[in-house]
């Protein structure tokens, strides 16, 4: 239960990123009550989270299914690698490389829906498959619980903890200053590459008991 805690936790320290990606998409919403709308919204951000999460899980239970303790291990030392990884881009250690022609993809993205915007549910959806680290980090934590299930509720407790800041993103930053958002989203990487460490230690049968 502390981990999924800390998952929440995480998500919600690290919503900046989710406004610096995504923010474009919920003023496209057009809906007569602000409120339904957005909960739609969020609902449909996570419905994705969670089907991502979904196929990380089984994916990572197909792997664990091999006989072959040695692969499993280094299948287990690849994730915690990574999360390491992505962990350190969320605080701002390592630089995340710019994609070519990425902004030209976004505004195809943001064109198309925009098409939805009656939609806020479809277009949570969509949000939920848009390119991030934080969302990356998780999903191969969802692939390392090896259960489809359990990988549906990492989604799900990093999704609902991106939910206020998504909900009240333009009063919230309002308050915030932007070293305290910088604080805020480097704690949430910091979270990110302990849990990343937590899988390498059980790759390595530390902390691990069957």
């Amino acid at each position: 239960m502390l981990k999924y805690l800390l998952i929440t936790l995480a998500g919600f320290l690290g919503s900046y990123h989710c406004i610096g990606m995504c923010g474009f998409i919920p003023p496209l919403i057009k809906h007569r009550s602000w409120l339904i709308g957005n909960i739609l919204y969020n609902a449909g951000r996570i419905f994705s989270y969670m089907f991502l999460g979904f196929l990380a899980g089984y994916a990572g239970m197909f792997f664990h299914k091999i006989e072959f303790q040695l692969f499993q291990k280094g299948l287990a030392f690849f994730l915690g690698i990574g999360m390491i990884i992505f962990g350190l881009q969320i605080t701002g250690n390592i630089k995340e490389k710019g994609i070519p022609g990425l902004d030209i993809i976004f505004e195809t993205i943001a064109s198309i829906l925009s098409k939805f915007r009656e939609h806020p549910f479809f277009l949570g959806m969509f949000n939920g498959f848009l390119p991030c680290p934080l969302v990356y980090a998780f999903l191969l934590q969802a692939m390392f619980e090896s259960n489809p299930l359990k990988g549906m509720l990492v989604m799900f407790s990093f999704g609902l903890g991106t939910v206020p800041a998504m909900l009240l993103s333009s009063k919230l930053f309002q308050i915030l200053s932007p070293k305290l958002r910088k604080r805020l989203a480097s704690l949430s990487g910091v979270i990110v590459i302990l849990l990343g460490v937590w899988v390498l230690l059980r790759a390595f049968g530390i902390g691990h008991h069957h």
